[in-house]
């Protein structure tokens, strides 16, 4: 967040406000929401502060390891942007070790 790559429409950390959405399922019917960009802020920060905790405790974390992985391939150019978008829970599981993430 201190470098505000997520305002930057070109980079992998870009966030558009109000464009991420989540999707569940209730009662056979399919819901959408919209989240804000501070809300999405918010669970990317909730999340470094758990894996610090984490570190901290002596726990080490197979999916982190693997995301820091994957994003310095993306990175280096080992994968394309549109790669990396449109298939990353797949990427991310082979990186973990199969099929550890279920789909949302």
């Amino acid at each position: 967040m201190v470098y505000r790559r997520y305002l930057t429409p070109g980079h992998r950390a870009f966030i558009p406000d109000f464009g991420v959405y989540i999707t569940w399922e209730e009662n056979g019917k399919t819901e959408y929401r919209a989240l804000s960009r501070q809300l999405v802020m918010f669970c990317v920060e909730r999340r470094k502060a758990w894996r610090i905790l984490q570190s901290k405790a002596g726990i080490v974390n197979k999916e982190y390891a693997a995301q820091k992985a994957i994003l310095a391939d993306v990175d280096a150019g080992k994968i394309s942007m549109d790669e990396f978008l449109k298939n990353a829970r797949e990427i991310l599981n082979e990186k973990v070790g199969g099929g550890v993430l279920a789909k949302a």
